[in-house]
């Protein structure tokens, strides 16, 4: 049976699948999230690797936000992952420079607070903006709380990086169009990287303002990956 893997990220920790993995195991499909540690785009795409490595079925691996750029390099040159989902997330070559792949919001960048250690964090304060203008006050509250800092490198990793994954794999992109981080604009143009288009009316976290939409299309890939595989 399919495994669903659930990455996510910056600024975030595994928590934010919550809602979403309550949906799959509602749905029976076998699931699992990780915290990365902020090492660099090669350390977090090695604690995946390692999470890949532990499971035995094929898997269904989605990436949210910067996790895009993870999933990309974790699954380069694997056979076990089936289909990649990048959740308006950044799906790039390993060559092309960020700041022209995609539009940031002058909100978010005006956000970021930069800590003495090198650190940088999201302002709790205008987070709920930037993230989660379509959650509820108490949802959004408890998802501010697991904000995490990380290090001004980890995006910008530099070393030499493996051929993207989605180049080898098939995938499927979720444009968010109420995003406010990401521009839908860029994001769509993103998304010719991928096989599949899908769009949905909701903030950058539909993970946690519509965890069933995200649930369905995890469910309807992991069944067809299923029976794919089914002899």
């Amino acid at each position: 049976m399919t495994t669903v893997v659930l990455v996510h990220g910056a600024f975030h920790d595994g928590w934010c699948w919550e809602l979403v993995r309550q949906e799959l195991d509602q749905r029976g499909v076998p699931n699992q999230a990780l915290d990365l540690p902020f090492t660099g785009l090669a350390g977090d795409a090695e604690a995946v690797g390692t999470l890949l490595d532990a499971i035995d079925e094929p898997v269904v691996l989605m990436g949210h936000s910067y996790g895009g750029m993870v999933i990309s390099r974790a699954a380069s040159g694997r056979d076990d992952v089936a289909h990649l989902v990048y959740l308006c997330a950044v799906q790039v070559g390993e060559d092309v420079d960020l700041a022209t792949a995609m539009t940031t919001s002058d909100e978010l960048m005006g956000s970021l607070v930069h800590g003495d250690d090198g650190a940088m964090s999201v302002d709790p304060a205008v987070a709920p903006a930037v993230f989660y203008h379509d959650c509820d006050d108490e949802l959004t509250a408890t998802a501010v709380g697991h904000l995490r800092g990380m290090g001004f490198g980890v995006i910008q990793d530099d070393d030499a990086r493996p051929p993207a994954a989605w180049k080898q794999i098939e995938s499927t992109y979720v444009v968010c169009t109420d995003d406010q981080p990401i521009a839908p604009e860029s994001q769509r143009k993103m998304a010719t990287n991928a096989q599949h288009v899908v769009e949905g009316d909701t903030s950058h976290s539909p993970m946690l303002s519509r965890p069933e939409l995200v649930a369905d299309l995890l469910a309807d890939l992991a069944a067809k990956t299923t029976k794919a595989g089914t002899p």
